[in-house]
């Protein structure tokens, strides 16, 4: 639809295919960027004929909400604010409604301790049977890359989804199969191990 999705094909094929079988009432993603996983999460939606879209961010770019409200003005609703506040999620949570099944896509700053946050405050809305995902998980492997940063070797989204969940059993990994048998991309992922399903 014409927006940037800085996502790997097989990544954002797979979570397709996870969102159209699941068919939440609620998908709650965090870091918009140019609105090209907004427009994709609402346009499922559509075609389905239900659901929604929260999308969180700091500060949206330019044109963002209105290339999503042209194409999806009933799907998405924006929250302007820091995804790893309680503020937000208190926020995010008075927009959701009684038996709401939620999944949530973090995909904004990468740190470890953000996305420690990110998961203490938006976790708890996930509903069973739902999905928490935790994009760039693979920053640690990257940290010696020419453009990486060698902190990204302890902090990273990685680190601080192993702390959740040795805190939280009432999550498990689990990452959803291809959408297709051939050719399998399964070891081509920004965040292979990060696809985290409520009991």
């Amino acid at each position: 639809m014409g927006r940037q999705i800085l996502q790997l094909p097989d990544d954002i094929l797979r979570l397709a295919e996870l969102l159209w079988r699941l068919r939440p009432d609620v998908v709650v993603e965090t870091g918009v960027y140019e609105g090209g996983s907004t427009l994709l999460f609402a346009a499922l939606c559509r075609l389905r004929g239900d659901g929604r879209v929260i999308s969180i961010d700091r500060e949206f770019r330019p044109g963002v909400r209105e290339a999503v409200r042209e194409s999806a003005p009933d799907r998405v609703a924006f929250i302007q604010g820091d995804s790893a506040s309680p503020e937000t999620a208190a926020e995010v949570l008075r927009l959701l409604r009684p038996g709401d099944r939620v999944c949530v896509f973090l995909d904004s700053d990468h740190s470890a301790r953000h996305v420690a946050a990110e998961l203490r405050h938006l976790g708890p809305l996930v509903t069973s049977g739902c999905y928490l995902i935790v994009a760039d998980s693979i920053c640690a492997e990257l940290a010696q890359c020419p453009e990486g940063e060698s902190d990204w070797s302890w902090n990273n989204p990685g680190a601080a989804v192993d702390e959740f969940l040795a805190a939280h059993p009432e999550f498990v990994r689990d990452r959803p199969s291809g959408p297709f048998t051939t050719p399998d991309f399964t070891e081509l992922s920004y965040f292979p191990s990060t696809w985290l399903r409520r009991l």
